[in-house]
């Protein structure tokens, strides 16, 4: 079928024995579990079996080896295939695998980042592992040239052709096209049947077209194990990305195969017993030939111990070892403390971009991009070119205006190792939701830089005016969401972030260039302080971080000198926050003031000055005016309270 050139002698019909036990110990974990996917498992098993023996180099005495292959399971429902391979090279015991969907267990209904072996990234919701993929590609590419072609690993990705159907799988996989990643191999379960239906109730697509016309290399193959391997053999020789359409059944052998019915059925005992007769597995449950399993680990062993040697031996050829030592140590934090910013009354946008400069200048591992909006957000890194199929060592990704695979694709480079950034509109960050939450829950250091936060932006309307943005992020689990107010706050900012190794969102206005002499960017680890202090006892608490920190301290300028004493805090990034507020505020009465939704500060005080609304088009003057954000009605309102 392939012209692949001289092959060495491959015993397909004993693989056939490998795939069937495969399948079994599936069906096994979903029958004792009670639960699962049996449809992939069964159809899909042929595919994972021959990539992980025939092409998968992997080192499985240190699966950190970082110039292994890299697969990624994006349609997780199929966990069970990974699993059993697991078993296969003996990374994962019976025990584990009967414990599979069991609280705590090593083998979770979808796969987990660093709970089970050769799980690269945490599944998530459908279409999330090509986006991770495109960026684990890019990564392979950038690498390459930084290390004298000593990073040349494969990255492959399977998928199903209703999975296909997401947005995030066109955004990403055209951005792939585009950047002629060509040792990105997406490998289809193209078996045209989704979770409800047939696929051609919902979709009239020709996927090969498709995949053309956004320049992949497409290969037309049967599930047998012969083609599936030559194809990817095939595909690896491309010099385009290659997609893999691998005709398959889902539920294969099951009396449901070829059906939506076969994606998630419980299979009663009787049709369990009668599939298993038909693939030739005739043990108790749990049970696999040990010439098979043998045969299996003993060929990936050969083929890893070889390519380990290769890498080491060009690793001892090169001069400039370290940003492969980084890789290997998994050092991605960086110490900006003694970087030196001059303000001239720039933009806090542009203070931030000059930040980013001096970190890229002798960072190598930073890298990002925006969603077509660098030059509003500030963030294009002026001593490097762009990323593109010429220039492999830019550091500039121009993601196009695809917010969604960008947040994903940012995960996928972080996965590597390097410490990428993305940059959008803060109302834009909804539809990065989904890989942002991927961030927090695997804690990759990826860095969201999301301006135009506020609605000040004025003139471009509600929909380009945040209100609920800012508290939602920040109540995303281990996600670290920063907003300061000037120089001084960003600075600080900047430092806790890079020294860390956790995901973080830099929230900045669209053109607030005001600077305090009272802020600290020693304060900012601290999550809140003390910006205005108070010398009597009977004062009152106004607290408040971002832009509105500036119209605060006006306000508490005019309470002082109507003898209303206050202090004014700033909380620039709420996780931060270890002290007991109670004790902070002195049980004094704490009014907040925020452009965003009253609940945000609702932990704080019950007395909040905001927004529960969406904006409104008009100038900046006219819209504050509006919502009586401004200096002299904001005093009047605070006024109000305290006579109540």
């Amino acid at each position: 079928m392939f012209n692949i050139g001289s092959k060495i002698e491959k015993n397909y019909e004993l693989d056939e024995k490998g795939v069937n036990n495969l399948r079994g110990l599936a069906l096994d974990m979903i029958s004792n579990s009670k639960s699962g996917h049996p449809g992939i498992a069964l159809g899909a098993a042929g595919i994972i079996y021959t990539l992980y023996k025939y092409h998968m180099n992997i080192d499985i005495n240190n699966l950190d080896f970082i110039n292994r292959d890299r697969f990624i399971l994006s349609s997780g429902h199929g966990s069970t295939l990974i699993y059993g391979i697991d078993y296969f090279l003996g990374l994962l015991s019976l025990d584990d695998l009967k414990d599979y969907r069991k609280l705590n267990s090593k083998t979770p209904g979808h796969p987990d980042y660093l709970k089970t072996p050769l799980v690269e990234m945490t599944s998530g919701l459908l279409g999330q592992g090509i986006g991770f993929s495109v960026g684990i590609a890019i990564a392979q590419e950038y690498l390459n040239k930084k290390t004298d072609g000593i990073i040349d690993y494969y990255t492959y990705v399977l998928c199903g052709d209703g999975e296909l159907e997401e947005g995030i799988t066109y955004e990403s996989l055209a951005l792939a096209g585009n950047l002629n990643l060509n040792k990105l191999i997406v490998l289809v379960d193209y078996n045209d049947v989704t979770l409800d239906n047939d696929l051609k109730t919902t979709s009239c697509e020709d996927l090969k077209m498709r995949f053309e016309s956004i320049n992949f290399n497409v290969i037309e193959i049967s599930d047998s194990i012969k083609d599936i391997d030559e194809g990817i053999e095939f595909a690896k020789k491309s010099d385009k990305p290659s997609c893999i359409l691998i005709k398959t059944t889902i539920g294969k052998y099951s009396k449901y195969e070829g059906t939506n019915i076969a994606h998630s059925k419980l299979f009663t005992d009787e049709e369990l017993k009668d599939i298993k007769e038909k693939l030739g597995l005739f043990e108790s449950s749990f049970t696999v030939n040990k010439e098979v399993i043998d045969e299996f680990k003993k060929e990936i062993e050969i083929r890893s111990k070889d390519r380990v040697l290769e890498f080491n031996n060009k690793l001892n050829n090169i001069d400039n070892k370290n940003i492969i030592n980084r890789l290997i140590n998994k050092e991605v934090t960086y110490n900006i403390n003694n970087i030196d910013i001059s303000y001239n009354e720039e933009s806090l946008k542009d203070l931030s971009n000059k930040i980013l400069n001096k970190i890229s200048n002798d960072f190598e591992l930073l890298i990002g991009g925006s969603a077509d909006l660098s030059s509003s957000c500030k963030t294009y890194l002026e001593n490097s070119n762009k990323f593109n199929k010429d220039d492999r060592l830019g550091k500039n990704l121009c993601f196009g205006i695809r917010e969604h695979a960008m947040s994903a694709i940012l995960n996928g480079l972080a996965l590597i190792g390097l410490r990428p950034f993305g940059s959008t509109f803060l109302a834009f960050s909804d539809y990065m939701r989904p890989g942002i939450r991927m961030s927090s829950m695997m804690r990759l250091p990826v860095l969201y830089i999301f301006t135009h936060d506020s609605i000040t932006v004025g003139s471009d309307g509600s929909t380009h005016q945040p209100i609920e943005q800012l508290p939602s992020l920040d109540l995303i689990p281990n996600l670290k969401v920063y907003r300061p107010y000037d120089l001084n706050e960003l600075l600080g900012c900047y430092i806790d972030i890079f020294k860390n190794q956790e995901p973080s969102c830099l929230i900045l206005p669209r053109d607030n260039k005001e600077i305090s002499s009272n802020t600290k960017s020693s304060k900012v680890e601290e999550g809140i302080y003390e910006v205005i202090s108070n010398e009597t006892d009977n004062y009152i608490n106004l607290i408040g971080n971002g832009e509105e920190l500036g119209i605060i301290l006006k306000v508490s300028k005019n309470l002082k000198e109507l003898g209303i004493d206050n202090k004014v805090f700033s909380i620039p990034c709420r996780k931060n926050i270890t002290l007991d507020i109670d004790k902070l505020l002195n049980n004094k009465l704490t009014i907040a003031i925020t452009l965003t939704c009253k609940e945000y500060y609702y932990e704080f005080t019950k007395q909040v000055i905001g927004i529960n609304e969406f904006g409104i088009s008009g100038s900046k003057e006219e819209v504050l005016d509006y919502f009586m954000f401004t200096e002299e009605k904001l005093t009047s309102k605070i006024l109000e309270l305290l006579k109540k």
